[in-house]
């Protein structure tokens, strides 16, 4: 239970800080508050340890005692680690429903420094318009330089913006970039980033507390959006000045280091905002116009040679846990692949594995190099291949256009033709490019290597749906061809430049024009017989 703290002074004010495992960051940001509390009489700081596991509560509260700072600052641990809006609302909620509330609260972050000045900055503009609901401090670099914590709300057109990063198209856009330049003067903004944020109590008895289906990140914005609807405005205040130092407390960005990978939850919670808001179509849709976008980017970036300064693999994360992804659960995906029971000798090509586990097995197989053109070739069949999974056709026809792009690319710039009606089997390697054509209706079991200049097609014009089907592991030469509704056993090699024109049984090794078997290894080994 967290009880509320008394209030003596006209302008309330409990400042709220969310700790997790980071004592020494939260204990700097106290020490740069005892000025400014002492500017506030009867600002209140408590201190939420969302339920850190080290030694964050000793700490802290060594220093609390040590400082004799218990009249003004509450250390509450909690049972469980819920996220910034868990830890925030943990404090915020019995305080509400206390016989005293107070007028504000200021989440403010734990990796913060608090300049002279910057609280008082923001209470008194509070107070002189009380039709704002909430506002934001300037945050900075320990240097002075401003960081951008202002902002539009997300949109399509700002997703469009984010992945291209095209000055031409930001211009026209201007309307819709969600991280405008830094503000000189108070304005009103979407947004506020949640480092250093006031709110005014009256908001959170209109629309409620944080949202807690957010673990981290998008929570502050999703938050000032409900309170936009509800007729409250949001103002960045850069009289109020605040240190931030980035992504210490969680982790994730750092002014002094490189980009680290962004965690599952920062695509969940991007998910979840615009699904929240705008619904699953919009969301879909807004996912496809990043992706095509920071494609974009990246192919200019190289071209340019401009620095690469995102996290790693971003592209491959935002994919995997994009809105579209998970409509159909792709990680366990139930559709049977055994569903031509006729062909011989039998394939189970996926054997129930979502499309990012085939592609992981695609990407060690072909020695984990994503820039070969076999695996973007057997990329874009799967792609191909699960966008045809998806029933709705307003979600399937923008993936169709990018699959069809994507397969025109691969086929023009490599000269491999793999169409998405290819069954293909599991960690197929596409060795060498030019000169490969496989038939739609062929069949490619696992673990078959595809070399330069072959060909899976069919004989006779007056049969044009017959096609090859290829058993487990069979090593196709460079410029082989296999016409006609031909099977090829397991095991099978075919000499370079070979034209196969009836079954080859497994395990046999086959050469020449039209291909004859020149080794059987069940005449050289009864067993095997």
């Amino acid at each position: 239970m967290v009880h509320s703290p008394v209030i003596t002074h006209p302008y309330p004010l409990v400042i709220v800080i969310v700790n997790y495992r980071t004592a020494s960051l939260t204990i700097d940001c106290l020490y740069s508050l005892v000025n400014e509390v002492q500017a506030l009489p009867g600002t209140k700081v408590v201190v939420s340890d969302n339920a850190s596991g080290d030694n964050s509560l000793t700490q802290i509260q060594a220093v609390i005692d040590q400082e004799k700072w218990g009249d003004w600052v509450s250390l509450i641990p909690l049972d469980h680690n819920g996220g910034y809006a868990f830890g925030n609302n943990a404090i915020i909620r019995p305080i509400l429903q206390s016989e005293n509330p107070p007028s504000y609260f200021l989440l403010l972050n734990p990796d913060t420094i608090v300049r002279s000045g910057a609280l008082i900055k923001l209470v008194e503009f509070m107070e002189k318009n009380p039709e704002i609901g909430i506002a934001g401090s300037r945050l900075e670099d320990p240097d002075g330089t401003p960081q951008r914590s202002a902002f539009r709300f997300h949109t399509l057109w700002g997703e469009l913006d984010s992945g291209l990063r095209l000055g031409l198209v930001s211009k026209l856009l201007e309307k819709w970039v969600v991280a405008p330049p830094v503000p000189e003067q108070a304005c009103q903004m979407d947004w506020v980033a949640g480092a250093s944020m006031i709110v005014r109590c009256s908001v959170f008895e209109t629309i409620g507390l944080i949202d807690e289906d957010y673990f981290m990140y998008y929570e502050e914005m999703d938050f000032c959006l409900q309170a936009k609807k509800a007729g409250w405005n949001c103002w960045y205040v850069p009289e109020s000045r605040v240190v931030h130092l980035v992504g210490q407390s969680s982790g994730i960005n750092n002014i002094k280091s490189n980009p680290k990978r962004l965690p599952k939850y920062w695509f969940d919670s991007r998910q979840y905002y615009f699904t929240k808001n705008y619904g699953q179509l919009y969301a879909g849709v807004t996912d496809i116009i990043w992706i095509l976008s920071f494609m974009t980017w990246r192919v200019r970036r190289q071209l340019q040679n401009k620095p690469d300064a995102d996290p790693p693999q971003l592209l491959q994360d935002f994919i995997r846990y994009s809105v579209l992804f998970n409509l159909i659960n792709i990680f366990r995906s139930d559709i049977d692949p055994a569903q031509n029971t006729n062909i011989q000798p039998q394939i189970n090509p996926t054997q129930n594995l979502g499309l990012w586990e085939q592609i992981q097995e695609d990407w060690i197989a072909h020695d984990r190099d994503w820039t070969k053109p076999g695996f973007r070739a057997v990329v874009v069949q799967r792609f191909g291949v699960w966008r045809m999974q998806i029933k709705s056709f307003m979600f399937r026809a923008p993936l169709s256009f990018l699959y069809r792009m994507l397969y025109r690319k691969i086929r023009n710039t490599y000269g491999i033709e793999l169409p998405h009606s290819v069954e293909l089997g599991r960690r197929v390697i596409v060795e060498h490019q030019h000169g490969i054509v496989i038939h739609g209706n062929s069949v490619i079991g696992d673990d078959c290597i595809i070399r330069q200049g072959v060909t899976l097609g069919n004989r006779y014009l007056d049969k044009p749906f017959d096609a090859p089907k290829l058993g487990k592991r069979v090593n196709i030469g460079a410029g082989a061809k296999i016409l006609g509704n031909v099977t090829i056993g397991d095991d099978v090699c075919i000499g370079a430049n070979a034209v196969v024109l009836s079954d080859v049984p497994s395990g046999e090794t086959v050469v020449g024009i039209p291909a004859q078997i020149i080794r059987s290894k069940s005449a050289q080994n009864p067993n095997l017989i």
